[in-house]
């Protein structure tokens, strides 16, 4: 048999050197190159260093001719290199027509991604043959590595903005139609809805407080709602909880069963069946998913979420919590607190991706302990690694009991201290990117570990 001849990764010579040639001849067509193509387009070397040259002419905005481009070549020693003057001279009269730059860009555009995506599944084998990685991991980044080829052609961001006056007329028609100004995906608690518009695609929503305040409870209430009413799936991520033990709080949530009696075996027969039907209610909704596998880097929630995502969109993520979670890099940063920016950031992408908000719970700073009164009112100096999580949240919600915010008497007995307790609470929304902030009242029934809207008393 004939041996087989190496296979030449997809190019088109005559359309590069027509690229190049029309930006030798026209300040447009410099313009038009430079906003969709980058060196490495360039399947031959030469052409490269020809379209650097060019291009670091115009970010000086020196003209971009023959002279110049052999001026500059000269200067960085990659004349020859390039084809020499003869070379670069022809290049201008072997374009058929200068007018034409865009479909000559646009072949050039078209082999670059398909060598992309050999290197693309070069890539793929080398590291499924490495076996040095997680498998979860190397489908990821194989996967990262592919929706960045099919997202390269969306590089034309900055368009007209009579698009974007029409998707905004289009979204307060449909807020106009729900009534309450409600846009994005509704909580099922309707003073927090008016003052968010709901979470919207895309956003990142930070739920903070201290320990015991109820974070885990009022996130699973919100999933419970987004699940039951708005008819969308919801992905939590528990990095603290096992999946039965966030099912049992929501099961007695919904059924108004005491959650303590409830893991102790001390409910009487009739509160035992009264979580029958929470379990029927529950699993008929829009599909609940939960990983309680106890660690999850931002690239495995990608994954995940992407494979649910494939099947129905996912109108809300929950990852409990932050302090938990590591980020992608292989080894630490070089602090906390540079991780944690590293993980928010990805988070905030991650969500525009996937096109569903995600709300990820945070401790606050130990600090808040040692205040006392209105001063415990949280803020969002207390963020646990502050900077980054306010930076990139586009809200910020807080969670705040009366009893947090109570001055005890030295000379008062615990039974009179009890009796100024009520079951008040409140979700301090500090930052909203898109509305304004606002103490939303709420109610806390710790028995069944429930938060409800302080206008809706029915407890």
């Amino acid at each position: 048999m004939e041996e087989r001849q190496r296979r030449v990764p997809p190019h088109s010579v005559e359309a590069e050197q027509s690229v190049l040639g029309s930006m030798l001849l026209e300040e447009g067509a410099v313009i038009t190159a430079l906003e969709s193509l980058q060196a490495e387009d360039f399947y031959l070397e030469s052409h490269r260093m020809i379209f650097e040259a060019m291009g670091s002419l115009y970010a000086e905005h020196q003209p971009v001719d023959l002279v110049t481009v052999l001026d500059r070549l000269t200067m960085r020693g990659t004349l020859a290199a390039a084809g020499g003057m003869e070379y670069l001279t022809n290049l201008s009269r072997l374009v058929p027509v200068a007018a034409n730059v865009e479909q000559y860009v646009a072949i050039v555009e078209d082999r670059s991604l398909l060598r992309g995506v050999i290197r693309a599944g070069s890539n793929m084998v080398g590291s499924g043959f490495a076996a040095d990685r997680p498998a979860e991991e190397v489908v990821s980044d194989a996967h990262n590595e592919v929706y960045a080829l099919s997202t390269r052609r969306q590089s034309d961001s900055l368009l007209p903005i009579r698009g974007a006056l029409i998707d905004a007329y289009n979204r307060v028609s449909e807020a106009m139609k729900t009534g309450g100004g409600i846009t994005g995906v509704p909580t099922g608690f309707p003073d927090l809805d008016k003052t968010t518009g709901g979470f919207e695609k895309g956003q990142l929503i930070v739920l903070a407080s201290r320990p015991g305040c109820g974070k885990t409870s009022f996130a699973l209430n919100i999933a419970l709602n987004v699940a039951k009413k708005a008819h969308k799936p919801v992905a939590i991520f528990s990095l603290e909880m096992s999946a039965d033990d966030l099912a049992l709080r929501m099961m007695c949530s919904e059924a108004g069963v005491d959650l303590g009696a409830a893991r102790s075996g001390r409910l009487t027969e009739a509160e035992f069946a009264k979580l029958v039907e929470p379990m029927r209610t529950i699993s008929q909704a829009a599909p609940i998913y939960v990983d309680a596998s106890g660690s999850a880097t931002v690239t495995q929630i990608r994954s995940r979420c992407m494979r649910c995502s494939a099947k129905e969109p996912l109108g809300l993520v929950i990852i409990d919590y932050l302090q938990l979670m590591t980020s992608n890099s292989r080894g630490r940063q070089e602090n906390r607190m540079q991780e944690v920016s590293e993980l928010t950031r990805s988070l905030k992408l991650l969500a525009r991706d996937i096109g569903a908000p995600i709300m990820i719970l945070s401790q606050l700073n130990r600090d808040i302990e040692r205040r006392t009164g209105q001063a415990r009112r949280p803020m969002l100096a207390d963020l646990r690694e502050s900077g980054s999580i306010e930076q990139d949240a586009d809200i910020v919600m807080f969670l705040m009991h009366q009893r947090d915010l109570l001055v005890r008497d030295k000379d008062m007995t615990d039974e009179e201290f009890e009796e100024m307790i009520t079951n008040e609470a409140w979700a301090v929304v500090a930052k909203n990117r898109n509305g304004p902030t606002a103490d939303v009242p709420l109610l806390w029934l710790s028995e069944s570990t429930k938060f409800v809207s302080a206008s809706d008393r029915r407890e």
